[in-house]
């Protein structure tokens, strides 16, 4: 029967089409833009025999039997539009956006498709144009918080450093950085400015990513840059100023404060007090000179502007932009700046063949400072200097802890440095020039099937030179200066041949993509030091000019990846989707039995509101999806792992060292046998909208397991070198992920709420194949001046556990001290005193050590979440952004540089006034100290860990967009938009360090922290 009815249909559609006697031509067009639509579909009286697509230019033709009738026109991202016809005519049809949440368009790898299509994890950033409102001056700050399973963490506020971005849990001890892709094309440069930035999305799952191949283990941020509105020119000017400003900096001992702390220690200690701090010796260490927090922290100001030209004709669109932004840091000495331009351009030079071409170039150059270094970090040094040392000498020149002719006392201050001049001291630059230009061939075989060829080319060039003069100031003297410059160059090409055919046919809808991917990378490094200048002069500032020139340091490598790539898309009736990739990457990274590797993802979705069945009015929309997935991750593989180069060295020789050659030796081993690290993601989620799209929800559950991870292995000490990569364990991120929103409007005031959460749990699987002792955990170097080493990655427990000995609280007495001991009744701390630290015995072998270390919490945050609203009432907007993290740890290592008397007897947070007394029993510091026999601060314990978590407002904007009616007397296509924008307004927090977002694996010994920061400007369009 069925076969009977589809033989009577085809001969009714042969019918009507031999016998067409009406003609409709028409055009489509987009109603905010003018621009053609090309392939759309027109179907003529809701009859899906009867039907046409456009073609480039949005024209179409239908020959219709019916006199009079409908036309109906539908396309991905536009609402359906149905008119009426009657005879033949000409018509013009203008289709309007849809943002219902599940049409519209979502930039997919190598294409993009309607979010009702897509069956794999997929975020868009839906507030991008808020960028040109904030003070942002790269993307990756601005998607803070934006966007569920992504967790940026910004690396304190240092301008010269970016943000970190990790997507769903970190799975590799190796660069995580996600990939990404400008306008098509993978992109390893600078960050681009945002005002450049249209739209955003963020492959999260290897199904989506996996298009990308080994590049995009770690996810992908796909970024689509502006283009021209058709009709006349458009030229935009966005402009903002401001200014940040550091809150809840530490408060260092005054004159007299350092001396009573040190003198109070001394007698604690029981040994002499120092004469740098008796008042009648030493009466200059008792004035207070300087307050070394304001003179490095500063009131910083900041500057962009953004101008651009764009329009579109019916065979040309153009985008041409240029900016500025110059952000100064907090801490004197330390700001960037880039310069950037832009031209981008597409022109149909026949119906069937496109060209274009997107250049990029920045220049920038970024000054920022070391505040890692528990030693001579810039805000630690501030901290150590003491209150009674002048900025300057008499002289003029800088001071030391204490002027010469008091030089007797200078060792009871410690080796500081000077913090003011070692942040101006040093001439410093950095530019860096990057280039990136990309073309393009779009060929319109016949109907549905197109070819695409692409090439695009970067060029990076950084020159760093960095002159130290000589720090002649008593505390860290250095009597010799130092020239050091670094040069690299890079270039790097990728060329892309792609071949799509997309068809509906009635109800079904497939959608073919096969590509071939060539990319190649050339890097050349060279580091050389000179020592020794005879003069300071900037104009003897010259590699020439130094007495001695250190062994210059130099890199070079070659990198090439090729890939075959295959992915179908089909959907039946808009209901049931299905989709599959299959990715073969070859690297030049592995030796030749493992360059290839076949990575397949395949993922299926279910559009539930679709069906006959489902007739819930409350529910617009619900789909289900499920994906899984397989990547090779290149990022974790070093150039030449499986072929070390070997190292060289120079080599003193004869009895009076005269003699000199070079040395080539083996430093590391290699591993032939180093195959491809894989992340695999399973991801279960649904899409909804309720109440006719007023309610979004996208909900996701998700693990990703990365296998065969690539870590260095295990020395072995027979071989007298450094062990090879090895791949060596196993790692498993699983959680949950929740997006929702809300619109809706009361008479004139519109008004978005949002918010989301993920929540992340991350686990070391196993360490097979790290070495072949049976060791499973891994010992990290990071550690506070060579003595607190608290991070250690196990199997069973997150990446960069903390690793520590439990604290007890403080013992109060000499009896409680007796009364801690080991089940033989052995004194397990025999050297403390009332006011020290009590510590678990976790062993029980009557002792205090690092065998009694427990493994604790990771930075890592389980639980990343925000929320905001955004309102509009006639020509006002405001919007608000509140951001945080929960159930985190930071190691607060600050504490032991800040608290602790024990060391060179540098100048200490102000805090330590609340030490424990017998007066100050419930103190959370121990006593004061000289000499730390009990290892108080000595002892890598859950003293220093603290909970940072946090709850941000992030940003606050206000804005005013002047009225029509004022703006057309100027022009009918200007506008005027005026706001002011606040970032970083208040923390809500229980960390008791400078900023909770220390960044890094967690440890924080008084990082650049993150800033208030108040801006104002316009976006004017004419």
């Amino acid at each position: 029967m069925k076969r009977h009815f589809l033989v009577w249909l085809l001969c009714i559609g042969g019918s009507t089409f031999l016998h067409a006697q009406v003609i409709v031509k028409g055009k489509v067009a987009g109603k905010s833009d003018g621009l053609p639509v090309s392939f759309a579909t027109v179907i003529a009286n809701k009859d899906n025999s009867t039907w046409v697509t456009t073609d480039a230019d949005g024209n179409f033709t239908l020959e219709l039997a019916k006199e009079a009738g409908t036309l109906s026109v539908e396309y991905l991202g536009y609402k359906t539009k149905t008119i009426n016809y009657q005879g033949a005519q000409l018509v013009s049809i203008l289709l309007e956006q849809d943002s219902n949440i599940l049409d519209e368009v979502v930039l997919i790898g190598y294409g993009a498709s309607k979010k009702k299509d897509i069956t794999t994890s997929i975020a868009t950033v839906d507030n991008i144009k808020q960028v040109a409102s904030r003070p942002v001056s790269n993307l990756s700050d601005f998607l803070q918080g934006q966007v569920a399973g992504v967790t940026v963490t910004q690396q304190g506020g240092d301008p010269s450093e970016s943000s970190k971005m990790v997507i769903r849990g970190s799975g590799s001890l190796a660069n995580e950085a996600p990939l990404t892709v400008v306008d098509g094309v993978p992109y390893y440069g600078p960050a681009i400015s945002p005002n450049d930035i249209e739209s955003v999305s963020i492959l999260k799952d290897a199904a989506a990513a996996a298009i990308y191949g080994a590049q995009a283990a770690s996810g992908v941020i796909v970024i689509t840059t502006k283009k021209g509105v058709k009709g006349d020119p458009s030229v935009s000017l966005n402009v903002y100023t401001g200014f940040s400003k550091a809150t809840n900096l530490p408060t260092p001992l005054d004159a007299q404060g350092q001396a009573s702390v040190y003198n109070m220690a001394a007698d604690n200690a029981g040994v002499p007090r120092q004469s740098a701090h008796d008042a009648l010796l030493n009466p200059w260490g008792q004035v207070n000179r300087t307050n070394w927090m304001d003179e490095i922290f500063r009131t910083a100001a900041m500057h962009n502007v953004d101008a651009s030209i764009s329009g579109a004709s019916d065979h040309t669109n153009y985008f041409a932009s240029l900016g500025y932004n110059k952000k100064e840091g907090t801490l004197i000495g330390t700001f960037s700046e880039r310069y950037n331009f832009r031209l981008k351009a597409d022109t149909k030079l026949t119906d069937k063949v496109t060209i274009g071409e997107n250049v990029y170039y920045s220049n920038t150059n970024a000054i920022g400072t070391n505040t890692t270094s528990s030693y001579s970090g810039s805000v630690i040094s501030a901290l150590y200097m003491p209150s009674a040392a002048p900025v300057y000498d008499a002289d003029g020149k800088f001071g030391g802890v204490v002027p010469h002719d008091l030089a007797q006392f200078a060792g009871a201050y410690g080796d500081v440095y000077n913090p003011v001049a070692l942040l101006l001291r040093p001439t410093t630059s950095n530019p860096t020039n990057f280039l990136n230009a990309n073309v393009y061939l779009n060929y319109d075989i016949v109907d549905g099937l197109s070819f695409k060829t692409s090439y695009s080319y970067d060029y990076t060039s950084n020159k760093y030179k960095k002159f130290t003069p000589k720090a002649p100031e008593l505390g860290r003297t250095n009597l010799n200066n130092y020239l050091l410059e670094n040069n690299y160059e890079k270039t790097h090409w990728i060329w892309d041949n792609q071949l799509t055919y997309h068809k509906t046919f009635g109800k079904h809808d497939v959608n073919l993509t096969a590509i071939h991917s060539a990319q190649k990378t050339n890097y050349d490094y060279i580091s050389v030091q000179g020592e020794g200048f005879g003069s300071e002069e900037s104009f003897n500032q010259y590699m020439g000019n130094a007495s001695i020139i250190r062994k210059p340091v130099t890199e070079v490598y070659e990198d090439a990846l090729t890939s075959l790539i295959g992915r179908v898309m089909y959907n039946f009736d808009d209901r049931y989707f299905v989709s599959g990739s299959l990715r073969k990457d070859t690297t030049s990274r592995l030796a030749k039995n493992n360059q290839s590797e076949v990575f397949p993802s395949a993922s299926v979705g279910w559009r539930i509101s679709q069906e006959n069945f489902f007739n819930v009015n409350a529910i617009s929309e619900l789909k289900l999806r499920a994906s899984w997935g397989q990547i090779g991750n290149i990022n974790s593989v070093g150039y030449y792992s499986f072929d070390v180069p070997l190292s060289n060295s120079d080599i003193i020789m004869g009895e009076d060292g005269m003699l000199t050659g070079k040395g080539t030796y083996v430093n590391r081993q290699s591993n032939p046998n180093l195959k491809w690290e894989t992340s695999e993601s399973f991801d279960i989620g649904l899409d909804a909208a309720f109440f006719n799209g007023r309610l979004n929800v996208v909900a996701d559950y998700f693990s990703k397991r990365t296998k065969g991870m690539i870590i260095p292995g295990l020395e072995d000490a027979h071989h007298g070198t450094a062990a090879a990569d090895v791949n060596g364990g196993e790692v498993l991120n699983k959680g949950i992920e929740l997006s929702l929103s809300y619109n809706d409007h009361i008479g004139d005031l519109n008004y978005k709420i949002f918010g989301n959460a993920s929540f992340l749990e991350n686990e070391l699987v196993n360490l097979n194949g790290y070495n072949q002792s049976g060791i499973d955990y891994i010992a990290h170097g990071d550690n506070v001046r060579g003595v607190l080493s608290p991070y250690r990655s196990v199997v069973g427990r997150p990446l960069y556990s903390t690793y520590l000995v439990p604290y007890l609280g403080i013992f109060q007495s000499q009896s409680e001290i007796d009364a801690h001991r080991s089940k033989e009744g052995k004194l397990i701390q025999p050297n403390a005193k009332p006011g020290d630290f009590k510590f678990q015995d976790s062993n029980g072998d009557g002792k205090i050590d690092n065998n009694d270390k427990q493994f604790m919490n990771a930075y890592l945050p389980k639980i990343t979440y925000s929320f905001g609203l955004n309102l509009e009432y006639k020509n006002f907007d405001l919007s608000m952004f509140f951001q945080g993290v929960g159930d985190v740890k930071v190691f607060n290592g600050y504490k032991f540089t800040a608290y602790n008397a024990s060391l060179q007897g540098y100048n200490l947070d102000s805090r330590v006034m609340g030490a424990w007394t017998p007066d100050n029993p419930n103190a959370s510091l121990p006593r004061l100290s000289t000499k730390d026999d009990n290892q108080n601060y000595g002892t890598t314990s859950s003293w220093y860990l603290e909970d940072a978590s946090y709850l941000r407002l992030k940003n606050l904007t206000i804005g005013y967009t002047m009225p029509k009616s004022v703006m057309n007397s100027l022009s009918p296509k200007s506008s005027l938009r005026i706001f002011m924008s606040g970032d970083n307004l208040f923390t809500i927090t229980g960390y008791d360090g400078i900023d909770p977002e220390v960044g890094g694996v967690g440890m924080d010994v008084a990082r650049y922290p993150v800033s208030r920061t108040i801006s104002g400007g316009f976006l004017f369009t004419f």
